[in-house]
């Protein structure tokens, strides 16, 4: 089959009352790291209003980045999560 390159997704879900609180500090991020592609996306997950996405190119970066984020940069009183999803299988980059 041969070695693809997919990239990571690092996904952090939270309520709309929290995005005036959360857009500066994501801003900075993005000013900081533009080359992870910060975007804040509507959710489809009911318990969520919004995700936050950015973008890794392997797994264990992606869950160091979402340590980060969630230890680090965004306020703790949210008590936020994140998940790690691989993407663009089908659209990779195949190497026979």
């Amino acid at each position: 089959m041969g070695n693809y390159k997919g990239k990571w997704v690092v996904m952090i879900g939270f309520k709309a009352q929290h995005l005036a609180e959360l857009e500066p500090i994501i801003k900075s991020l993005k000013e900081r790291y533009p080359q992870q592609g910060y975007n804040i996306m509507n959710s489809r997950f009911p318990a969520y209003d919004f995700i936050l996405t950015c973008v890794a190119d392997d797994r264990d970066k992606a869950h160091k980045i979402g340590t980060a984020l969630v230890k680090r940069e965004l306020p703790r009183h949210l008590n936020l999560l994140y998940w790690v999803k691989e993407v663009n299988i089908a659209n990779c980059n195949v190497v026979e």
